[in-house]
C-alpha cells in the first residue's frame, strides 16, 4: 500500500501520465507485446538507465540521449525519469557497485604487490578488500531455535499476595 502511494505521489509530482509506464512495466513481468513505437521508447530507456548506471552524469546521459534521438533536452530529462521509475534510481545501486570497484581495485593492487616481492603490502590491500566485501563481519542471526524448546513454567493461582511477592522480586532485581 504505501509503495503505491509513494509511486502515486512520484508520478505525479514528475507530472507523468501514470499509464503511459504500465505497458512497459507490464512488459517485464507479465511478457506483453510492445508496438514498434513501444519498443523503440523502451530502447531510449534503456540506454538513458544504464549510461547512468555505468558512473556516467546525469548531463552526459542527457547530451547522449539528444545526440542519438534528435530530441531537446526537456524530452530527455523526461526519459531519464521515466526510465528511473521503470528501472530503479542508480544511486541506490551505484553505492554497492562502487564498493565492489573499490575491492576489485584492491585485490589488483594486492596481486601487484606479490608479483614485485612485497608480501605486506599485498596482504593489507587483500584485507581492505575482504572488509570493504564484509567478510570479517559476523552474520546476522535471527532468532535462536533452542529459546522455543525450553519448557516454560507457569502456576496458576487466585491467591493475590504471591503476584505481590513477585513484584516485590522483580523490583529487587
Amino acid at each position: 500500500m504505501a509503495k503505491t502511494t509513494a509511486l502515486q505521489r512520484m508520478k505525479k509530482s514528475l507530472k507523468i501520465d501514470e499509464h503511459k509506464l504500465d505497458k512497459f512495466l507490464a512488459y517485464y513481468h507479465e511478457n506483453t507485446a510492445l508496438s514498434k513505437d513501444d519498443q523503440l521508447m523502451l530502447e531510449k530507456y534503456r540506454k538513458a538507465w544504464s549510461f547512468l548506471s555505468l558512473g556516467r552524469t546525469y548531463e552526459m546521459a542527457l547530451a547522449m540521449l539528444m545526440k542519438d534521438y534528435q530530441i531537446q533536452e526537456r524530452q530527455a530529462r523526461y526519459i531519464i525519469a521515466e526510465a528511473a521509475m521503470i528501472f530503479g534510481h542508480v544511486q541506490t545501486i551505484d553505492k554497492q557497485a562502487k564498493k565492489m570497484a573499490s575491492a576489485n581495485y584492491y585485490r589488483l593492487l594486492s596481486n601487484i604487490a606479490r608479483a614485485s616481492g612485497d608480501i605486506e603490502a599485498a596482504s593489507r590491500a587483500w584485507e581492505r578488500a575482504d572488509k570493504l566485501e564484509g567478510l570479517h563481519e559476523d552474520d546476522k542471526i535471527g532468532l535462536n531455535p533452542d529459546d522455543f524448546l525450553r519448557a516454560a513454567k507457569f502456576v496458576f493461582t487466585d491467591n493475590i499476595n504471591v503476584l505481590i511477592q513477585q513484584q516485590k522480586r522483580a523490583d529487587d532485581e
